[in-house]
């Protein structure tokens, strides 16, 4: 059975195998991917996640408190820092630098596909266009949402 947590400085921290072992939460995390991409396109997309009052973007609707407490303390591979901590400093970084070319416009906003995505797809392991041709999950998605099916 493969290790599913990460001990650093002294605490355990869940890995991305604890993750993808909770079917309901990995499909949910499938799904704010997704959303993260296609939120121009698809409405249901967007009213997911227009309904996020999280600065890290990992809560409801998507997730219930536990799996938020979860998925924030992963360690994503190659890091050193938990998710929640490699999202609010790239929010940072990103801010900072909008900051600095958005003065004129006044236009602070992250966007999710360009700042966001990126970021959740390399830390989870999962490629965009994967999701988008895995017809099952879009077919799924599409009549069930964050509901996941038992087949």
């Amino acid at each position: 059975m493969a290790n599913t947590t990460k001990k650093a400085k002294g605490k355990t921290y869940p890995q991305l195998q604890s993750l993808q072992s909770d079917e309901q939460c990995w499909h949910k995390i499938k799904v704010f991917l997704f959303d993260l991409r296609h939120f121009k396109e698809r409405t249901d997309s967007r009213d997911r996640l227009e309904l996020i009052t999280d600065p890290l973007y990992i809560a409801a609707p998507y997730f219930e408190p536990p799996e938020v407490q979860k998925i924030k303390s992963f360690i994503p591979n190659g890091c050193d820092i938990t998710l929640g901590q490699l999202i609010e400093s790239t929010l940072d970084e990103k801010l900072n630098r909008r900051m600095q070319k958005r003065v004129a416009t006044a236009d602070y906003r992250v966007c999710a596909a360009h700042d966001l995505a990126p970021v959740f797809e390399k830390a989870f392991g999962v490629r965009p266009k994967d999701l988008q041709k895995d017809k099952k999950f879009v077919k799924s998605l599409t009549a069930d949402g964050l509901v996941l099916r038992q087949s």
